[in-house]
């Protein structure tokens, strides 16, 4: 029994039993097989059977654009064998002989072989033009999420198949899940080999329960590979009693769509990456100088994920614009704005020139720590350096404007819980306690234009910086009084 199998990049295969006599081919619909291709001639060529002879013939009927068996053009009539390929425009009509029935109910073995770099470069060569359909579809797809949905149906649709599924490989570990023969599949993912299974047994040991009740007739399943990486397993099932159990020209199909399959989902990851990256590293820029964010990048690649909230000493500072209300009522609402961002940019510089990473803009105020990098060994010296030349900023600012804005900076060093909060769309970088909150309190004592430091700051800078004792103050909130310094300019 000879089975022909009508392939077509937009559509399932379609079978055909070969008849005694003459089969015609063509885009006329009442043709023994239609073929619903523009390049097809309306009557395109003709397969003679002479089961007697036990031969099989095709011969092209002039066609305008020709009828190509095995990648040849037909001139004259050739004999057909199990396994041929006749190409009709983009149709392509795979030719087998079975001995016997070709239902998928009668058990067979399964057979493995090795997905090797030849056995992928013949598949390519064999179903090039279906390759070339699938990959305008696949060219496009970026989200990985959507290249496995998109390779299942089209796997799906060009094997028919009942069921497809893509497997990444962090998944391999929940194969049992898929309703699939798990021992085979491990066998094909550790030995990187394709499997065919034309009829599953009923009482084989290898195929799980979940397998049984999906009255799974035949399987196939294919690795996924790239170069030397594994990056997933493809597999499909038959539940049709009466459906052609899969045969090796399903499987050459199915390893060359794996190899668009392998591009795809590289892509797609590779884009996924690419905008993780991106995404980490605009939001590091809002905090970090460029040079700090790349550092930190680094390890958030390697890692997958930003320093989660820890206990941790740093040193906390706080700028504030003082009368802000009164200020904005005397410029106006467009004169204050040209004035805060002016503000912003140059303090953000600043903060960023010594090493400190911005944690919010408040308003008229803005909060930045300084120490979350290991590496930078004196955050109080820079922090205070970071205050005082922002006061000296502000001084040449309003000798160039005239515009007189007095500010306070607070700077206070403690143990506090730092890190970042929040989801995989919206990440914050949080600092949270007694610290911070004794920055805040000493910033609105250091008015005007004066920089105020608490104690652990002061003991760590008092060598390098001209500083004052103030003495214990009070600061709302707190049942004690901190013992806070100013630092003058030299």
């Amino acid at each position: 029994m000879w089975i022909l199998t009508l392939r077509s990049p937009s559509g399932e295969p379609l079978e055909f039993t070969l008849k005694a006599g003459i089969t015609k081919l063509g885009r006329n619909v009442d043709n023994d097989i239609p073929v619903p291709d523009p390049s097809a001639s309306r009557l395109h060529a003709e397969i003679e059977y002479i089961p007697d002879a036990k031969t099989v013939t095709i011969r092209d009927l002039n066609s305008t654009n020709g009828t190509y068996v095995n990648h040849n053009r037909l001139f004259e009539p050739v004999s057909l064998h199990t396994g041929d390929s006749i190409r009709i425009g983009e149709h392509v009509i795979t030719a087998n002989e079975y001995r016997g029935t070709v239902s998928a109910t009668v058990a067979s073995p399964p057979s493995s072989r090795p997905l090797t770099r030849d056995m992928m470069l013949e598949s390519l060569d064999h179903h090039a033009v279906l390759m070339y359909k699938i990959a305008q579809q696949l060219n496009t797809v970026l989200e990985v999420d959507e290249a496995m949905q998109a390779v299942s149906e089209l796997m799906r649709a060009a094997m028919g198949a009942d069921k497809c599924e893509v497997i990444l490989s962090a998944q391999f570990d929940k194969l049992n899940e898929y309703g699939f023969p798990a021992t085979i599949a491990h066998e094909a993912i550790q030995k990187r080999t394709t499997v065919i299974i034309p009829a599953i047994k009923k009482d084989d040991p290898n195929f799980t329960k979940s397998a049984l009740l999906l009255r799974v007739r035949s399987a196939l399943c294919v690795p996924v590979i790239s170069g030397d990486d594994l990056l997933g397993l493809i597999y499909m099932y038959k539940t049709d009693r009466e459906a052609r159990p899969f045969n090796d020209t399903d499987l050459s199909v199915a390893v060359a769509i794996s190899n668009q399959a392998a591009l795809t989902i590289q892509r797609a990851i590779l884009v996924q990456s690419v905008q993780r990256e991106q995404q980490a590293r605009n939001l590091l820029l809002r905090f970090l100088s460029p040079r700090e964010a790349e550092f930190l990048l680094k390890d958030y690649l390697q890692s997958g994920s930003l320093p989660p909230l820890t206990a941790r000493r740093l040193t906390v500072l706080f700028a504030d614009i003082v009368d802000s209300t009164g200020l904005a009522e005397r410029l106006g609402a467009e004169g204050f704005g040209e004035l805060l961002s002016r503000y912003y940019q140059e303090m953000t510089a600043i903060i960023f020139e010594f090493g400190g990473m911005l944690d919010k803009y408040m308003g008229d105020g803005l909060m930045a720590v300084f120490g979350m990098n290991p590496s930078q060994t004196e955050p109080e010296i820079q922090a205070v350096s970071a205050g005082l030349k922002m006061l000296d900023q502000l001084k040449n600012n309003r000798r160039e404007s005239g515009a007189n804005i007095e500010v306070g900076v607070g700077i206070n060093t403690g143990l506090v819980v730092a890190g970042y909060v929040g989801t995989a769309e919206r990440v914050e970088f949080t600092v949270l306690g007694d610290a911070v909150n004794v920055a805040h309190r000493l910033e609105t004592l250091a008015r005007p234009n004066r920089l105020v430091i608490g104690p652990m700051t002061a003991a760590s800078v008092a060598d390098r910086f001209i500083i004052r004792r103030l003495g214990g103050l009070e600061v709302k909130g707190r049942s004690q009084v901190v013992q806070a310094h100013e630092v003058l300019p030299k």
